[in-house]
């Protein structure tokens, strides 16, 4: 990205990214500088589940859906907003993609290579803190669904309205 661009998204990622917090904005810059943007048309395919996974996406416009294919059916996972990320936990274990994104509208993200990341050491210790931090925080939140399920209250709990699925697509809706 050109030192313009980088200036311009700095304010905006730091102040609505919590994948940023508590990093310094020198350190902040110094991965924008190294990073990509990336457009994408409704329906366009980010990557898919057992992709090789060497890079790690901000959201800065649009959305994004996260799936799976299981038995044949696509069972959603999460929708991805401006200032979400996806892609981290191939980078995290070294492991191919554990699952599937795509554009649910016309979207843009910037891309964060693995390589980018590791070359920025305070910056990648304090990146990878945040992520840990924000997978615990879903793992808890998982961690009480199963709960609800478990004991037959999940029901009485989940939202009134899932995600529309694309059109060519039917999914089973499995809530995080």
């Amino acid at each position: 990205m050109s030192i313009r661009e980088v200036d311009q998204l700095l304010l905006r990622l730091v102040s609505a990214v919590d994948l940023f917090r508590k990093i310094d904005l020198d350190d902040v810059a110094a991965l924008l500088r190294q990073s990509t943007r990336i457009d994408f048309e409704s329906g366009e395919q980010v990557f898919s589940e057992g992709d090789e996974g060497h890079s790690m996406y901000i959201v800065t416009k649009g959305a994004f859906e996260v799936y799976r294919n299981a038995a044949g059916q696509n069972i959603y996972i999460a929708s991805i907003e401006p200032g979400e990320h996806f892609g981290e936990i191939a980078l995290l274990v070294n492991r191919t993609r554990s699952a599937s994104v795509r554009a649910i509208q016309s979207s843009s993200v910037i891309r964060l290579t693995k390589h980018a990341i590791m070359s920025e050491h305070r910056a990648a210790a304090l990146l990878f803190r945040n992520m840990a931090q924000m997978m615990a925080q879903r793992l808890v939140s998982v961690d009480n669904e199963v709960i609800l399920h478990k004991t037959g209250k999940y029901q009485a709990f989940r939202p009134d309205s899932a995600p529309s699925p694309t059109a060519q697509d039917e999914y089973v809706v499995v809530r995080r």
